[in-house]
């Protein structure tokens, strides 16, 4: 090419290269190939737009064609001094994920973009979560663990206490009762930042994650907040998941109770060993004293336990104990609640020995278990009575009581293991048991012999028959066959000893327990009226052996020594039944009252019946086998009734005065507790009788219960409406007459008494059953009680000293037939009631009480 040609390019260039860019048209890097122009046609170059519309402006305003489009690789090439910059590839989704223009691997690297997002996602989650956690989440009502408080029971008195019910050994306190020291010391050592805080502690969280993260033993971070929401609400948990719950409940209840309230629930409700839940029952677990009274080492030292109290109670670990005592005072010093000197002025606080007692241990665990059951029968359940912190106060007299437990310790030391002995004292005019002995310890022997332990009545029952025929038109003074044996049909009948009585009245027949003269009056009212009489005094239908046989006036029948003392009660209190009851009132912890018994008396028996009773039943503690009781009781006027079931199996005595009843039984039971066995004898005795040691038991409860008391007068015997009935009884020959006029004179010379050996030889030979001699007997026994008591009781005697002489099973009567009612004015009854005494278990000395002296019941028992 020649030089002026390529002088002509390149002025043309640089002349293109000067010249500025027409409007709308796009530059074009260098070396980038352009359109084939038109000017070779006449038209001038369109002006390339830097978008579709401008160029389609261009194009429509010059009136020519469309220029064509540049190619891909033009448009991708780069240009004389662009060549080396890249352009940024543009990202294809919000996260840039995978990254464009990367290559792989590294187009899957997350980029910054993506990182950030997902940590403000993150956040974003985690505040949202909170939010709707904190929200939704509800404090629940507390535990029941938390809200189980120990039922304590008190005497009537309501001061003395008896006994608790118990799942959480707890009472809760105020939060005003609970002193300071002991506040002081817990926030000291759990929590120094508790008033501070808003229930949740950061740093104690952080402290306890990395201590966790190092394998350490698992923390909470928890504060006293959290602990008091863990035993009050959620219940002890370790998990991340459980302890975020609990932080919000800590939040949440931070916001809703004062700390003073929080801390006072958290008081309450922390175990500090020993059985004990809250600072009451550790106060008198460990020092025996109220929280009240609590020093201030002593307050230091509970809070010491709290970590682990049963391996850091003093008893157990004094080193450590002392250790972490030590630790708190240091903590309560440093948070300025103790001077220095306060602290070195400490001493590590003595406590009391563990107490290993069962709560029902003893003889007050058959009086508690009483009360459980009465509250069961009240409609309380055992869970409400176990955790309901009530207050309970029973109808117990603590005196009465403890003078019931005596008096059965007063038996003689030789008594058996297996003889069993239970008592019951109420007030007639409610119904309340004052006292009750029902064994030696509800630990070892649960039943209990007072109202579980059943043996057969034997002349106790009589009573009921005697109530009959008073109610049936039968005065006191019918007159009755007291001759023994005697035959009815498909029965033959025998007194004790065989004895024949003549002639008696019901009066007579109660003092001397005829069994002749009690089966005939039996017959004659119907013994479906004797069993009747029974049930509407109070007696339980289903009791077993409650029939309507003839025998039943026997005491065939088997009741409780609680069942006859709310019989005979009814009896003391002129015929109105009250059901007997141990529960006074039951108090919630708030104050508000949850039980208050209701009299509930019903009249059963005309009143003037049950005075006439009454004044049958003064017979035998009068005159009958139970007269020791006059010295006993100092001449305060007693009726009751004793008892010998057949061959000694049980022997009772069931007394009252116009204040008190006390219901007393005696029996054995086999080795394997399936049968009764025959009481074996003790204390000297030769036969265990309802005359003896069960009338001794009841002296010692009744003089003892009623020392200071007003002497009270039963009343006088009363007209019934309905007395116009008579028994017209053929006299009985004296058959028997000549024996007791020859043995008594016998047994007087063993004994002191010598008096009465003239006159039983002579006085039984002449007219003894008239009606003339029997009547003049009772009257005068009223009125020379000196002399003609002893008479009275003794006529039972004379036969049965007969028999004592013939066989020694003859002293095994005694209970009534001690009164030996042979002959109304036989005077040998002083001498041989002396011996019977001497035979009777104990009443020689007088240490039984009870007379001696025969009955049987049945066939020649006692009654």
């Amino acid at each position: 090419m020649s030089d002026s040609r390529r002088s002509s390019r390149s002025s043309s260039a640089r002349s293109n290269r000067s010249s500025k860019p027409t409007s709308g048209g796009a530059r074009r890097a260098a070396g980038v190939r352009r359109a084939p122009s038109r000017a070779s046609s006449g038209a001038a170059p369109a002006p390339k737009g830097s978008s579709r519309t401008g160029r389609t402006g261009a194009a429509a305003g010059s009136g020519s064609a469309p220029t064509s489009r540049t190619s891909v690789g033009a448009r991708h090439a780069g240009t004389g001094a662009a060549a080396g910059r890249r352009t940024k590839v543009a990202a294809t989704n919000f996260l840039n994920y995978p990254r464009a223009g990367k290559k792989s691997p590294w187009r899957f690297l997350p980029s910054l973009r993506m990182i950030v997002g997902a940590m403000a996602l993150a956040v974003l989650a985690v505040a949202g979560l909170g939010i709707w956690v904190y929200s939704t989440t509800e404090v629940p009502e507390p535990s029941d663990f938390a809200l189980a408080q120990t039922s304590r029971v008190y005497f009537a008195d309501g001061e003395t206490e008896m006994g608790t019910f118990s799942e959480v050994n707890r009472t809760e306190l105020p939060a005003d009762e609970i002193p300071q020291n002991i506040k002081d010391a817990v926030v000291a050592s759990e929590d120094a930042s508790f008033y501070e805080n808003r229930g949740v502690s950061p740093r104690g969280i952080a402290r306890a994650f990395v201590n966790n993260l190092q394998g350490g033993a698992r923390q909470g971070g928890s504060t006293i907040t959290q602990q008091y929401v863990e035993r009050y609400y959620t219940g002890t948990n370790t998990s991340y998941l459980g302890k975020a719950q609990e932080a919000v409940m800590a939040l949440k209840i931070d916001q809703e109770l004062s700390k003073d309230e929080i801390l006072s629930r958290y008081l309450n409700t922390i175990y500090f060993g020993r059985g004990a839940y809250g600072v009451q029952e550790a106060s008198q677990a460990y020092f025996d004293k109220d929280a009240a009274d609590l020093t201030d080492a002593e307050a230091a030292l509970l809070v010491a336990v709290i970590p682990a109290p049963s391996s850091y109670d003093p008893a157990e670990n004094p080193e450590k104990a002392t250790q972490l005592w030590d630790r708190v005072i240091t903590r309560e010093v440093a948070e300025g609640m103790m001077t220095e000197e306060e602290a070195e002025a400490l001493e590590f606080p003595e406590t009391v020995e563990p107490s290993s007692e069962n709560s029902l241990g003893g003889t007050n665990g058959y009086l508690l278990d009483a009360v459980r059951s009465e509250l069961v029968a009240q409609g309380f359940t055992e869970d409400e009575i176990n955790t309901g912190g009530f207050t309970i106060v029973s109808t117990i007299d603590p005196s009465v009581q403890d003078n019931s437990v005596q008096a059965v310790e007063n038996l003689p030391e030789d008594r058996p293991e297996q003889n069993h002995v239970g008592t019951m004292t109420l007030d007639p005019s409610t119904g309340a048991v004052l006292g009750m002995y029902g064994g030696e310890d509800f630990v070892s022997q649960s039943r209990n012999d007072a109202t579980q332990s059943r043996m057969q009545a034997g002349s106790i029952f009589k009573t009921f028959t005697l109530i009959a025929a008073l109610e049936d038109g039968y005065p006191l003074d019918s007159r009755w066959d007291g001759n023994s044996p005697k035959e009815f049909p498909g029965w033959e009948v025998k007194n004790f000893g065989d004895v024949d009585y003549g002639q008696v009245t019901l009066a007579k027949a109660t003092e001397s327990s005829i069994n002749t003269a009690y089966a005939e009056a039996n017959l004659e009212v119907g013994p479906e009226r004797t069993r009747e009489t029974a049930v509407n005094l109070g007696l339980p239908e289903e009791t077993p052996g409650l029939t309507d046989d003839a025998s039943n006036v026997l005491g065939s029948a088997s009741p409780t020594v609680a069942e006859m003392a709310e019989v005979y009660a009814t009896i003391a209190n002129g015929g109105v039944h009250h059901d007997a009851y141990i529960v006074e009132s039951v108090t919630r912890p708030d104050g508000s009252s949850r039980f208050q018994h209701e009299d509930t008396g019903q009249r059963v028996m005309d009143e003037d019946v049950a005075t006439n009773a009454t004044v049958a039943l003064q017979g035998p503690p009068t005159t009958g086998s139970a007269r020791d009781l006059q010295n006993v009781m100092d001449g305060r006027p007693v009726a009751g009734k004793t008892g010998t079931s057949e061959s000694f199996r049980s022997a009772w005595f069931v007394g009252f005065t116009p204040q008190l009843v006390t219901s007393v039984g005696m029996f054995q039971p086999s080795e394997d507790g399936t049968s009764e066995e025959p009481l074996t004898p003790f204390g000297g005795a030769e036969n265990i009788t309802g005359g003896t040691f069960p009338t001794a038991v009841w002296g010692d409860i009744m003089s003892t219960s009623l020392a200071g008391e007003e002497y009270l007068d039963f009343p006088e015997e009363a007209q019934l409406d309905n007395e116009t009935r008579e028994r017209s009884v053929p006299e009985p020959q004296p058959t028997q007459a000549p024996a007791p006029t020859q043995d008594p004179t016998q047994e007087p010379t063993e004994e002191p008494t010598e008096e009465p050996t003239e006159e039983p030889s002579e006085e039984p030979t002449e007219e003894p059953t008239q009606e003339p001699t029997e009547e003049p007997s009772e009257e005068p026994t009223e009125e020379e009680p000196a002399e003609e008591q002893p008479a009275e009781e003794s006529e039972d005697q004379p036969a049965e000293r007969t028999q004592e002489e013939e066989s020694p099973a003859a002293e095994e009567g005694g209970d009534d037939p001690a009164a030996g009612n042979i002959r109304p004015t036989e005077q040998p009854t002083a001498q041989d009631e002396d011996g019977v005494e001497t035979a009777g278990p104990g009443s020689g000395n007088g240490n039984a009480g009870g007379n001696g002296g025969g009955g049987g019941n049945g066939n020649g028992g006692d009654g």
